[in-house]
């Protein structure tokens, strides 16, 4: 098989602990408020507050009860996961610690070319995720992540060898060399904005330095890099310089889509079944993505269908992808189990018929 869509991404251990610590928390600070409030209502001052907060989270207990457990984590693992899932023959490019054999091995049997997933003589990083409820809070540590990058790797060029579609997510500045590569070997190449990785529109303009295929970010994101607030159109005046596609999410108002000669919106689905909403974002590019690479042949088609000309028939392909993205991230976060493209289709088949 040819692994023609490459992805670039971290890849990495995800510890999980299951709690009710922020309904708890939530929960005796609001009754601590409350009685203050009430017997001393005009005593109120922020400092006040700041010390009943405190002292609402110091009576909790020392060792909370909860589940724990350890799972593949990143947005390379992620990512390469969905398309895979998806029927998408992925390659996965990314470093990996010495310690996290397990992960190589599931990534494999999922059907991920690894090829070129880098062991290096580094521990892996591990994340903690708090699941509380519906709320999910993930702590990561940086500094440990930076590590896991292609320095002294003399292999990495082989990588990008016959890729038809590369996907850096999220962008990084080191990944900065390998969006330029792409760039120049005529691959379609499409990245993901987050503000943990590039916090303003400086360091963008660093690492984008000619105008790539495809960009993906979520509105708010958008909104704090650039740092504009109101209409989605005075920020992609901004964003439209690094990307011919631009895709903004946002979540309960759907999604837009601007290229240089027209727009699209895709209105959310109206789902009353949510179960988490971690990782909808990823889903929603992998979605996207996975259609994309079964509707454009190459470099060359894409370049063709970009012209003004062609506005029409470039259109409706991403209003397909848009749409095929949108269900795909549905799907995730109303789901326990994973995607798997035979339930997705079952899936969309049933929100349609609802929609008639």
């Amino acid at each position: 098989m040819n692994y023609d869509f490459g992805v670039i991404g971290e890849v990495h251990q995800d510890l999980y602990y299951e709690t009710n610590f922020f309904e708890s928390l939530i929960q005796k600070i609001s009754k601590d408020l409350f009685q203050f409030l009430h017997y001393n209502p005009d005593d109120i001052t922020s400092k006040l507050i700041e010390k009943i907060v405190s002292r609402s989270f110091s009576s909790l207990p020392k060792k909370i009860q909860g589940k724990g457990y350890v799972r593949r984590g990143g947005n390379g693992n992620n990512s390469s996961e969905y398309l895979a899932r998806l029927g998408i023959p992925v390659r996965l490019i990314s470093v990996i610690g010495n310690n996290a054999k397990w992960i190589i091995e599931e990534l494999r049997n999922l059907g991920i070319n690894i090829d070129n997933l880098f062991v290096i003589k580094t521990p892996t990083p591990i994340s903690t995720i708090i699941k509380s409820g519906n709320k999910t809070k993930i702590l990561v540590a940086p500094n440990l992540k930076e590590k896991m990058n292609f320095e002294g790797i003399k292999e990495i060029d082989d990588a990008f060898l016959n890729l038809k579609i590369a996907f850096i997510t999220p962008l990084d500045e080191k990944y900065k060399t390998i969006l330029n590569t792409c760039s120049k070997r005529g691959i379609i190449t499409a990245f993901t904005i987050e503000t943990q990785k590039i916090k303003n529109i400086d360091i963008l303009s660093k690492l984008v330095n000619k105008k790539t295929d495809m960009l993906f970010i979520n509105l708010q994101d958008a909104r704090i890099i650039t740092g504009i607030e109101n209409s989605i159109n005075n920020i992609d005046d901004i964003l439209k310089g690094y990307a011919y596609i631009r895709v903004y999410t946002a979540g309960k108002e759907g999604s837009h889509l601007i290229t240089d000669n027209f727009t699209l919106h895709e209105p959310a689905l109206k789902l009353t079944n949510i179960i988490d909403l971690t990782g909808a974002g990823d889903c929603f590019a992998a979605g996207f993505l996975a259609k994309f690479y079964e509707l454009i042949q190459n470099k060359e088609e894409l370049n063709e269908l970009l012209e003004l000309e062609n506005d029409g028939k470039l259109k409706n392909i991403l209003s397909k992808c848009i749409k095929f993205g949108t269900y795909t991230a549905a799907y995730k976060i109303t789901h326990e189990d994973p995607i798997e493209k035979d339930k997705l289709e079952n899936f969309i088949r049933s929100l349609e018929e609802n929609e008639n």
